[in-house]
């Protein structure tokens, strides 16, 4: 269905012959402004039927709006009331993805059979990367340290080895590319 048809066809949906905010009929902004907010949430979600669902829902809640609030600008309040739809679905959509996640660390309950080649790379690995950092000088290996391995913040690490936290960003940036420069080498 083209777009245009799809304002047609959602025009057919009840359309109130109120008066919005300033006089404005809510009929002329819903036809000036769904192929608008269609392509807007088209362009967002890729889906159809959802930007047809979020148009109306927008509309919906200025039409609920609009006779309680003095609106100057429609349509830019339509377009926030449409941003904030997104922000929504956005906000629900991690929070049902955070509710079916499983933790990493429960995967790690499984047992697995030893495998010796394995343990043996990861022993190789180990031992080369802690010679790239001993190749470090001790300051910048500190704050590497501080940083990777205690968590601190560069404003934290700052304070306690007596660096501007510019100072500690780069030692950070020689450590990090050091240690890139090695991974790449190997």
């Amino acid at each position: 269905m083209a777009l245009e048809d799809s304002a047609e066809h959602a025009g057919r949906r009840d359309l109130p012959d109120s008066k919005v905010s300033g006089g404005v009929e809510f009929e002329a902004i819903y036809r000036s402004e769904v192929p608008s907010l269609m392509r807007f949430f088209r362009r967002r979600l890729g889906s159809h039927d959802e930007a047809d669902d979020l148009t109306h829902e927008a509309l919906t809640r200025f039409l609920r709006a609009s006779p309680a609030t003095q609106i100057a600008t429609p349509q830019a309040y339509l377009r926030r009331i449409a941003t904030n739809l997104l922000r929504d679905r956005a906000e629900r959509a991690s929070t049902r993805l955070l509710e079916v996640s499983v933790p990493l660390v429960e995967g790690l309950d499984h047992p697995t059979e030893y495998d010796q080649h394995r343990e043996l790379e990861g022993r190789q690995e180990l031992a080369h990367y802690t010679a790239v950092l001993r190749e470090l000088k001790p300051k910048t290996l500190e704050i590497f340290l501080l940083s990777r391995v205690d968590g601190f913040t560069y404003k934290e690490i700052a304070a306690k080895v007596g660096m501007s936290v510019w100072g500690v960003k780069r030692q950070m940036l020689k450590a990090i590319a050091h240690i890139d420069q090695h991974r790449r080498n190997r």
